[in-house]
């Protein structure tokens, strides 16, 4: 199946956030899935995943304030404005409702977006990600992660070695993980206010009053936010599955593509 992409920007609120729509042409009416990216990434993370589920849906991916080609003027990104931008995007596509992954920091934003337009949301996809939903065991994890340095790698670091990675990933494909890397080296993105982010928590009854099918999906060697603890998440949410993906670290879209599209795919199309 050909597919065709679109790219474009909107103006919100004093910024310009980036698009791009996969389609298999101007008459595409197919279900929309929205892949909002990770703090590491920006829409080109999503390499893998817009054609095999462009085989399927209409995929739009964007960037988030002050990743990738959107703005930042402001200084001021937050997972409730990255969901009004996200809804500003679709806004300007017309398009109505969609199927929502987050992957990392991109689950806050789903969540965000969820809040404020929750009869626009057909499904969510968690992808190794708290997503705002906050327990105490995730809490407790993620502080002893940043207590051990967190994302941070002060001088010199071995090509790959990027925390968000497994290392059996890096030994399995050295070019893959420096691709990772490389992925993320052409913008400089508001790193000090990803707190304000991910500060932000939503309950888990909030998302069960929507009624729509969610899915985790976890990579089983992720070092930010330990699958089992996701595990637990997931099991307060009346309808929801969980998927752990494994030989895999924080990003399995990127590490192991085909089993995460695979698992996302066979979601969606049950929903």
């Amino acid at each position: 199946m050909d597919l065709f992409l679109q790219r474009g920007t909107v103006d919100h609120d004093g910024e310009t956030i980036y698009w791009e729509l996969a389609t298999t042409g101007d008459d595409d009416d197919r279900p929309v899935v929205v892949l909002s990216h990770g703090a590491g990434g920006t829409h080109a993370v999503w390499y893998h995943q817009v054609p095999a589920l462009g085989q399927h849906f209409r995929v739009l991916t964007w960037d988030s304030r002050g990743f990738g080609l959107s703005t930042n003027r402001r200084n001021a990104p937050s997972a409730p404005a990255a969901g009004a931008d996200l809804a500003a995007v679709m806004d300007e596509l017309g398009i109505d409702a969609a199927h929502l992954v987050g992957q990392s920091m991109g689950g806050w934003h789903t969540s965000a977006f969820v809040q404020q337009h929750p009869t626009r949301v057909s499904s969510i996809v968690y992808a190794d990600t708290v997503g705002g939903l906050w327990t105490p065991s995730l809490q407790h994890a993620f502080a002893e992660f940043m207590k051990g340095g967190g994302l941070g790698r002060p001088g010199p670091q071995a090509i790959g070695s990027h925390p968000a990675l497994w290392p059996g990933t890096v030994k399995r494909d050295p070019a893959h993980a420096f691709l990772y890397e490389a992925l993320g080296s052409f913008h400089t993105p508001p790193m000090d206010k990803i707190g304000t982010t991910i500060e932000w928590a939503i309950d888990h009854a909030d998302i069960d009053a929507l009624g729509i099918p969610v899915l985790f999906i976890a990579g089983e060697h992720d070092s930010l936010f330990p699958p089992a603890l996701l595990a637990e998440s997931c099991a307060m949410l009346a309808n929801s599955r969980y998927v752990e993906i494994a030989d895999a670290g924080h990003s399995p879209y990127f590490e192991q593509p085909v089993a995460w599209n695979d698992a996302v795919t066979d979601f969606l199309q049950t929903v």
